[in-house]
């Protein structure tokens, strides 16, 4: 009823097929990259079998998983731990849609990353350890979550209002 009268909201939607197909140019040993191909295809992007083919370049590189003491007791045990999980991206577009796309000299990689934070205590070791993998696990789905968003939001064209 709200189209039949011509009411649009603000902006404009873009649906993630009218954008191209992704091709994801991930290191070897980066653990997260079928999952990030698994949410483009998710999120209605196509992916492309070769560089050749696509439209949309997605380059994900330099996966870090970190941990550091965040605080101890006061008899010098550790108490709080801090969980580091990062990556960086870099996005390149065709501009026309015809020719390839290509990384430019002077793109600066985005660095995505993801923390948590988790009590630690020595006397439940196996219990913690458990608590530890399954925020990894989250931490994961949750920077995949970040690169697909940000992906969307870089290459949405910009509406001026």
């Amino acid at each position: 009823m709200l189209a039949a009268c011509g009411f649009q909201p603000r902006g404009s939607f873009i649906r993630a097929t009218e954008l191209g197909s992704v091709f994801v140019d991930a290191e070897r040993n980066l653990s997260l990259g079928e999952e990030v191909k698994e949410a483009l295809v998710d999120s209605a992007f196509s992916l492309a079998a070769n560089r050749d083919e696509a439209q949309i370049l997605l380059r994900l590189t330099d996966e870090s998983e970190s941990e550091r003491v965040v605080s101890i007791t006061s008899n010098g045990r550790v108490s709080e731990l801090e969980l580091i999980h990062a990556v960086n991206m870099l996005i390149a577009s065709s501009e026309d849609g015809e020719t390839p796309p290509s990384y430019q000299p002077d793109q600066v990689f985005n660095r995505v990353e993801v923390t948590r934070e988790y009590t630690y205590d020595e006397t439940g070791v196996l219990g913690k350890d458990n608590e530890a993998r399954i925020l990894r696990e989250e931490m994961k789905r949750d920077l995949v979550r970040q690169i697909i968003l940000r992906s969307i939001a870089s290459l949405a064209p910009s509406i001026a209002l």
